[in-house]
């Protein structure tokens, strides 16, 4: 389930075919890497800056749930929890996350407990990390590090495991500077975006993600059915936002494989916020349901 929870900052599947496509470029629709836009447009553009300033400060339950399931896979079941709270604060971003999964098979169950906290600078060139793994209430894995990125490049440098780093290819970016050029991109029109993103979650390697973004959709209005639904539900305060539909496909860059490591679905509105989130891992799925969602003050700067 790896990397799984850092993809919410995400917030963050596409369908193979399609990866493949975007790799080469879709006819007829816009495309742009990542690296690309900060090229053409500078790292502090004006855009980029208000986008990142109007991210919401915001806690939020998912209820997990298998969204579809091969009856040759052995999982026969699974149910969970992913919570989150990310503070949009004067300095920067943090989030911290915990992603808590129960998945029954014939043998009997496996808790797996996973939990992420970051920050990254607001420009979005430093990034400081600490992931816990556990199954069944035993350690599996834990990082500790932090890291920097520049335009020719960036590197991680981890204190856990000892003595150990990761180069970053040029063009790479954290979490949070990802959610914000996919904002940047739907909100321009455009429908695709390729880019390397290390989350704090692996030692081995970043992502490179190959993304599709919907056509620009707003919200009912409050008082209105929202987008899940019902006038009072959990997502009342997306109200009158607009929003995108976006499938994201995660290859590992150790890997360099074809095939996405898993892809995900999910609305990802203009404040950062997302919801309708789905984890496909090809032979099953799980859904992450909106359950609670708590907007939180802006900082005063």
């Amino acid at each position: 389930m790896r990397r799984m929870v850092g993809v919410l900052s995400f917030l963050a599947g596409m369908l193979p075919g399609l990866v493949v496509g975007l790799t080469l470029g879709l006819p007829g629709n816009p495309t742009l890497a990542a690296n690309d836009a900060s090229s053409a447009s500078g790292p502090a553009s004006a855009i980029r800056a208000e986008i990142g300033r109007n991210l919401a400060s915001h806690r939020a339950v998912y209820a997990l749930s298998i969204a579809r399931h091969d009856v040759r896979n052995y999982r026969q079941g699974v149910s969970g929890a992913l919570s989150l709270e990310f503070l949009n604060s004067c300095e920067g971003y943090v989030l911290n996350q915990r992603f808590l999964l129960e998945v029954n098979t014939e043998d009997g169950g496996q808790v797996t407990d996973m939990t992420l906290g970051s920050f990254e600078s607001r420009d979005g060139k430093r990034f400081q990390f600490r992931m816990r793994e556990q199954v069944d209430g035993d350690d599996e894995e834990e990082l500790v590090g932090e890291g920097r990125v520049a335009a020719n490049g960036g590197k991680i440098n981890f204190s856990q495991p000892d003595d150990n780093e990761l180069l970053l290819p040029p063009g790479a970016m954290f979490p949070t500077e990802h959610t914000i050029r996919l904002i940047e991109a739907a909100r321009a029109g455009v429908n695709t975006l390729q880019a390397d993103v290390f989350d704090g979650s692996s030692v081995d390697g970043y992502a490179a993600i190959g993304g599709f973004i919907g056509r620009t959709r707003t919200a009912p209005a409050e008082g209105q059915p929202g987008v899940d639904g019902r006038a009072d539900g959990p997502a009342k305060p997306l109200a009158g936002l607009r929003y995108w539909q976006v499938r994201l496909g995660y290859f590992n860059s150790a890997k360099k494989s074809d095939v996405p490591d898993y892809e995900i679905a999910f609305r990802l509105f203009e404040n950062g916020v997302s919801d309708d989130i789905v984890f496909d891992y090809g032979d099953y799925a799980i859904r992450a349901t909106l359950q609670h969602l708590e907007m939180l003050p802006k900082d005063g700067c």
